[in-house]
Order: C-alpha cells, then sequence, then structure tokens
C-alpha cells in the first residue's frame, strides 16, 4: 500500500528537478558580437547573452565552422551573471581558413541555442600556416584540461580516467612544443633564405638596371653612326656635285679659250692680208 505514496513522491520530486531544466531549455542565446555579417580578421571575440538567465552553473559550447562546413575553432565558456558569455579568439591558423562566411553556433548546457555568422578573407594566397595550426591545436588542450578539471570536481569517480585523459592531453601538449621549436628553427633557416633571396632580387635588379642602361648606351651610338653615315653621305653627294660642277667650268673655260684663238688667228689673217 506504500508504493503508491512513494511512486507520487518521486513523480513530484522529478518533477520538481526537471522544471527548472525544461524552462531553461526553452531559451535562446543572442551572438552579439561579432555583428551578423561583419568583416573579421586576426583577433576577435564572440560574445552573448543566454535568455533567460540560467538560475544555476552554465556552460556555452561554442563552434565556429569554415564556408565548407569544417569546424576550426571551438570553446567551452562559463556563462556569467546575467547570462552574459565571452569568450576571445583568433582567425587563421589552418588551411580550412579559407575567404568566405564562417558560421557561429552557441548551445548551453540546457539546450538554449544560437547563431552568427561573419565573413574573413584570406591573407595567405598559398601554403599552410603549420606554426598558428600547432599554437590552435594548444589552445585547444587548454580548454580540453580545463572540461576536464571541471568534469573531476563535479565526479570524483572518474578522477582516475581524468587524470589518464590529462596526463595523455600533457604528452600531446610536451610534442606539440617540441614540433614548435622544429618549427622555430625552420622558420629561422627559412627567414635567412628570404633575405638571401631578397639580397640575390636585388642584385638581379641591378644587373636589370645596367642592362638597360647599356641597351641605352648602344642604341644612343648606334643613332650616333647611323647620323655620322648620313653626314658622310650627305659630303659624298655634296663633293660628288661640286666635283661636276669643276668639270663643268673646265669645259666652260676651254670652249672660251678656243673661241678666243679662233678669234685671234683671224684677227691676225686679217691684219695680214690688209698689210700684203
Amino acid at each position: 500500500m506504500k508504493t503508491l505514496p512513494l511512486i507520487a513522491v518521486s513523480a513530484i520530486a522529478l518533477a520538481l528537478v526537471l522544471t527548472p531544466m525544461a524552462a531553461m531549455a526553452a531559451g535562446s542565446i543572442t551572438i552579439s558580437s561579432p555583428a551578423a555579417g561583419s568583416a573579421v580578421s586576426g583577433s576577435y571575440t564572440i560574445s552573448g547573452t543566454v535568455s533567460p538567465a540560467p538560475t544555476q552553473a552554465d556552460q556555452v559550447f561554442i563552434q565556429v565552422k569554415s564556408p565548407a562546413g569544417t569546424p576550426v575553432d571551438s570553446a567551452s565558456v562559463a556563462v556569467g551573471t546575467g547570462g552574459a558569455f565571452t569568450y576571445s579568439t583568433a582567425t587563421g591558423g589552418s588551411s580550412a581558413w579559407v575567404t568566405g562566411t564562417y558560421t557561429i553556433t552557441a548551445t548551453d548546457s540546457f539546450g538554449a541555442t544560437g547563431t552568427s555568422s561573419f565573413s574573413y578573407t584570406s591573407s595567405v594566397p598559398v601554403g599552410y600556416d603549420l606554426q598558428g595550426n600547432i599554437t590552435y591545436i594548444e589552445q585547444q588542450l587548454k580548454v580540453m584540461n580545463g572540461t576536464l578539471n571541471a568534469l573531476w570536481a563535479q565526479d570524483a569517480n572518474a578522477s582516475a580516467t581524468i587524470a589518464a585523459l590529462q596526463s595523455a592531453v600533457n604528452s600531446i601538449s610536451n610534442n606539440l612544443q617540441s614540433l614548435s621549436s622544429s618549427i622555430q628553427t625552420l622558420t629561422t633557416g627559412q627567414q635567412t633564405l628570404t633575405s638571401d633571396v631578397t639580397n640575390l632580387q636585388g642584385q638581379l635588379t641591378t644587373i636589370s638596371s645596367n642592362i638597360s642602361a647599356l641597351n641605352t648606351a648602344i642604341q644612343s651610338a648606334t643613332s650616333a653612326a647611323q647620323a655620322a653615315q648620313t653626314a658622310a653621305q650627305s659630303a659624298q653627294t655634296a663633293a660628288t656635285n661640286a666635283g661636276n660642277s669643276v668639270s663643268s667650268t673646265q669645259t666652260y673655260v676651254l670652249v672660251v679659250a678656243v673661241l678666243a684663238a679662233i678669234t685671234l688667228v683671224l684677227e691676225l689673217a686679217i691684219l695680214v692680208r690688209k698689210l700684203s
């Protein structure tokens, strides 16, 4: 006979527990930053408000997806007074960060959701930002470590499993730090190589300028030679004309002299005849 009252009491207790959760599940999340449709580059902040404000501890899981639907960023942040939450992050860090529209999805512990979007223009035309990707992974490992600490605080019975997970996370983090150091060494070598290439490009530019100057000088010399050749041809033509003029003058003088001689002979003949 005591079974029925016990069931009733259990049902009432369950209803009392589930009622606030159901009320909060009907809430929503408004993402105020970044503004919907705005352009984002470099560091930026994702912030918003859970409405109605939760009356107990709450977490908001944030996920950012690329234009192709690939997750490029995620985090779990605590909801503060008045339902406000904020998460500071940055664009880039992997080859998935391409130019296009990105979607932000926020979901809290009680099922409230909200979405927003922003645009991003990639400044890396070719290549893969490995160092940035490692930094991104390290950030996510820190978030994971914080989540594990929170789980540990909530469930002491799972401490051994969580400790093993934290050990694995720390091991991965150490490996990433070693890889990061190796990448920094490679980056230094790449910067040296880039500097050498820049110097070589400068030398090639100087050589190209010298070749251009030499070509200009050759063109000037060619023009001067052509002008000298034209002047020589003009001088030869003038000399030829002068020679022709001298020849004509000589012929004219010769003709005049012959005519004068004939005239003189005739006059002598006439004089001799008169004397005889």
